[in-house]
């Protein structure tokens, strides 16, 4: 009998630690969850932007005319910004030969092989 008081004992202490354990991944996944929320809305407004450049080019011509000094002081932080970027992605992003391709193409430029 002590032996089944014992495994029912360790049963309730693994339930109370499950649910412990969900609950606080319910917590993580909720903040991810929102945060997500924020990233998605951000990648839809970039792609709506991206379908309509001309707006683009209309809200920065509306900018230069009526603030240049804004207008050159954010272009100033654009380019900069552009620059640390494109040397970051140059940084890291892998040689052309070290790229991992499809099974069976290694070693192979396009159009060879």
């Amino acid at each position: 009998m002590k032996a089944l008081a014992r495994v029912l004992e360790r049963r309730a202490r693994l339930l109370a630690e499950a649910q412990a354990q969900r609950q606080a991944l319910a917590q993580g996944i909720a903040i991810c969850r929102s945060v997500l929320v924020v990233v998605d809305r951000g990648m839809v407004w970039a792609a709506w932007l991206r379908a309509r450049p001309y707006l683009v080019v209309a809200a920065a011509t509306t900018i230069a005319v009526l603030r240049p000094r804004l207008a050159l002081e954010w272009s100033a932080r654009l380019l900069t910004l552009w620059r640390v970027g494109r040397l970051l992605y140059d940084a890291v992003k892998p040689a052309r030969g070290e790229r991992a391709g499809p099974p069976g193409s290694q070693g192979y430029a396009k159009g060879e092989g």
